[in-house]
């Protein structure tokens, strides 16, 4: 179960991809491909979370992508929630802009750059910024796996409610492998998303380790329809004037419906 809240991975955000109108071929498992999409997803402890996403091609082959998604808990007090209540209250959101580059190179054939936005107001209160970049490793040099790797600065605010007097204005950096595997002609496919986070500031000195896996299998034969699976575990260590805060590993399961336009 989740009880205590930390930040939103990036990496995530970078593995749910947008649908390009020239695509015919749905294809999640790689990140680098853009499909407009909107998904509802549920926790194993009755949160909520709603996806949705546009996106656009250019004529020099460049693509883009607008996420926007936000999560909603039945309390905002970690140590109040009832899992089993479906959520209400605001928790936590993120907006992403996700821009695609074809370098023409055969060993990383596409690149990808993203701006995010992250608001979370639960025990943990912040506000950050982050600028990533992603980058498509050719399969022919991975034994057929997809395999990005993502690094990214960030900076912002946050505020610890109780342990905190105030907002700590922090700094700091995010390391990411996006991996999948497909599975059989269907279109299914396994992912293992490694992240790693960073962030310091005068008082508040964070670190995040995320393991998420997922299995993501359509629905339908136009794959327009899937079902997604996902499996996370976390563990993150914060440190307040020199006051380490005792933490566990935190597992979350996570099930919901995804439609691509």
């Amino acid at each position: 179960m989740k009880k205590f809240a930390l930040i939103i991975p990036l990496s995530l955000g970078l593995s749910i991809p947008v649908h390009a109108e020239s695509e015919r071929v749905i294809d999640p498992a790689d990140v680098t491909k853009v499909y407009t999409q909107s998904a509802l997803m549920f926790s194993g402890s009755s949160d909520i979370q709603f996806q949705g996403q546009v996106s656009g091609g250019m004529d020099n082959g460049q693509q883009f992508a607008l996420l926007a998604e936000a999560t909603f808990v039945d309390d905002n007090d970690v140590t109040q929630r009832d899992p089993n209540k479906f959520g209400s209250d605001y928790s936590n959101s993120r907006l992403q802009y996700f821009h695609v580059f074809e370098p023409g190179l055969e060993v990383t054939p596409k690149i990808g750059v993203s701006l995010d936005y992250i608001n979370t107001r639960t025990n943990i209160k912040n506000d950050l910024l982050s600028v990533g970049g992603v980058v498509a490793i050719n399969p022919a040099y991975t034994a057929g796996f997809l395999v990005f790797p993502r690094a990214g600065l960030m900076t912002g605010s946050m505020e610890i409610s109780g342990v905190s007097s105030s907002k700590d204005d922090l700094t700091g950096y995010s390391l990411g492998l996006i991996t999948a595997k497909h599975l059989g002609d269907s279109g299914a496919y396994v992912s293992l998303v490694p992240e790693w986070q960073d962030l310091s500031g005068s008082d508040i000195n964070m670190q995040n380790f995320s393991l998420k896996t997922s299995l993501n299998v359509p629905m339908n034969s136009a794959c327009t329809w899937w079902l997604n699976t996902r499996y996370d575990i976390t563990k993150g260590d914060i440190d307040v004037n020199g006051l380490s805060m005792p933490s566990e590993w935190q597992t979350e399961a996570w099930v919901g419906v995804r439609y691509y336009f």
